[in-house]
């Protein structure tokens, strides 16, 4: 099992790979580092944003499905002909976790707007900026993925502020989860 993150301190003491920040980045470093290791499963850890309904601050879940969304077509804006279907999670992971399941939406930057956090959260539990791109790396490469992440912070106006006063919980949370599947 390869397990990647976006940032270091992420992954703390784990043995894994960065893959850096937002989606585009993380689904090409994650191409790379799929063809250099060769694993045939991923695990992703991390922190992400809850949406209105969703699992409370300092929760570690784990993703069933991971989607992408475009902020500007979610608020009208912008057209996107051809947008990629959502990701299913490897579900062996899925049947044998203790942890809260939750649909994940990647979006191209932290949503602090109330109205397009909103919109983004229809059938969506957790915003992660990185999770579709190395989802997407996976899918594409024939290798099986799942991913646990530390709920950080409410999506919306004081999303980054709430961030960094609970992002060291948040993926302490997700590194215990993920130590239990790493062994």
């Amino acid at each position: 099992m390869l397990l990647l993150a976006a940032v270091s301190e992420e992954l703390g003491e784990l043995p894994g790979e960065v893959v850096g920040i937002g989606p585009v980045v993380a689904a090409v470093n994650s191409a790379v580092l799929l063809s250099q290791h060769k694993p045939q499963r991923v695990l992703l850890v991390g922190t992400c944003g809850s949406y209105r309904g969703g699992p409370p601050i300092g929760t570690a879940v784990m993703a069933r499905r991971i989607g992408l969304s475009y902020g500007v077509a979610a608020m009208g804006l912008g057209y996107v002909p051809r947008a990629p279907a959502s990701v299913n999670c490897a579900p062996d992971l899925l049947a044998h976790t203790s942890l809260p399941l939750v649909d994940v939406l990647t979006a191209g930057a932290v949503t602090t707007d109330t109205t397009l956090a909103e919109r983004l959260s229809d059938g969506w539990g957790v915003e992660h900026l990185e999770a579709f791109g190395v989802a997407f790396a996976c899918v594409q490469a024939g290798v099986e993925f799942n991913a646990i992440l530390g709920v950080a912070n409410e999506v919306g106006p004081n999303a980054h502020v709430q961030w960094l006063s609970h992002r060291e919980a948040a993926q302490q949370a997700a590194r215990q989860a993920a130590q239990a599947f790493l062994g």
